[in-house]
């Protein structure tokens, strides 16, 4: 455990570095061993495809095994009021299963039912999604990121990030040599969306501490 430990503060430090630079770049092996990690249901490998990824992998569903491949490229963070959405478009999504594999899903795979080339429009065609995921059609995915769980349940974080992302963001996206680049950018949503931001940010524990949660306002 201890070793561990000293490798994650490591990269912390090589990450706090190159942020002063305007960059951070992110090793593809430390996503690897993140996803290792996951779960031992679906296998998922990544690969550079510059300026994105291709992602190949097997998982089981509906009793079958199912195999994909896909690209995956993302736009910077663009900063619109309290949204900080992501723009994460995929193609070149293919899927598979065994000749013999059981169930609707592998069958509707072999007769080439599932659209393939619009694949977010599956995505948003799902019973229930990640309220994280605001928009999906076509090929393109949109993420919100004040709307992750950790981040959308505690008022005081959601204040602080929507705040510091107004003044420092990442404005670009891009696989280099085994790892992601992401470049970051002053004022991304421009000088008043700072401010705005600043004074909500401000106002937050005034607001939580005259109207306590639970009570009406």
């Amino acid at each position: 455990m201890p070793p561990k430990t000293r490798f994650e503060l490591a990269e912390v430090l090589r990450l706090m570095a190159r942020a002063v630079r305007g960059r951070i770049s992110i090793p593809l092996s430390l996503v690897r061993s993140r996803l290792a990690d996951l779960s031992d249901k679906v296998a998922i490998e990544i690969e550079p495809a510059s300026p994105g990824l291709r992602i190949q992998g097997e998982a089981h569903a509906l009793g079958a095994p199912i195999g994909f491949t896909a690209r995956i490229d993302a736009e910077g963070v663009r900063v619109d009021g309290q949204q900080r959405t992501v723009h994460v478009h995929l193609s070149e999504v293919a899927l598979s299963t065994d000749h013999d594999a059981p169930g609707p899903l592998a069958d509707a795979i072999r007769r080439g039912m599932i659209d393939t080339d619009n694949p977010a429009t599956l995505i948003g065609n799902m019973i229930s999604l990640p309220d994280m995921i605001v928009e999906a059609a076509g090929r393109d995915v949109v993420l919100d990121l004040m709307k992750v769980p950790a981040i959308e349940r505690d008022e005081m974080l959601r204040a602080a990030f929507a705040a510091a992302t107004s003044y420092l963001c990442v404005t670009n996206i891009r696989i280099s040599d085994d790892a992601i680049e992401l470049q970051l950018g002053l004022l991304p949503g421009g000088v008043k969306e700072a401010a705005l931001s600043t004074a909500r940010a401000a106002l937050t524990p005034a607001v939580r501490f005259l109207w306590p949660e639970g009570t009406k306002r």
